[in-house]
């Protein structure tokens, strides 16, 4: 049979030091996590802005009517 006295230790505090989970440290997580969100924010605006500019219609309307334009003007130097 077991000792009562072999249970009152088994039940101390004293003998097991408690678990203790630190929390937060010095903030290099939050900065590198920071970074990586600028960076995917800069490239994602980059990526945007380039495909607006690639399927904007009313550039490639402006480019063909410059075409049509500067075709008709060497059309009309060479006839005269």
């Amino acid at each position: 049979m077991t000792n009562s006295s072999d249970q009152t230790k088994a039940s101390s505090p004293t003998s097991q030091p408690p678990v203790v989970i630190k929390q937060g440290g010095n903030g290099l997580g939050l900065v590198l996590a920071a970074l990586i969100l600028a960076g995917a924010v800069v490239y994602s605006i980059n990526v945007w802005s380039t495909t607006r500019k690639e399927t904007a219609p009313g550039v490639k309307l402006q480019q063909g009517l410059e075409k049509v334009r500067d075709a008709a003007q060497k059309k009309l130097e060479s006839a005269q």
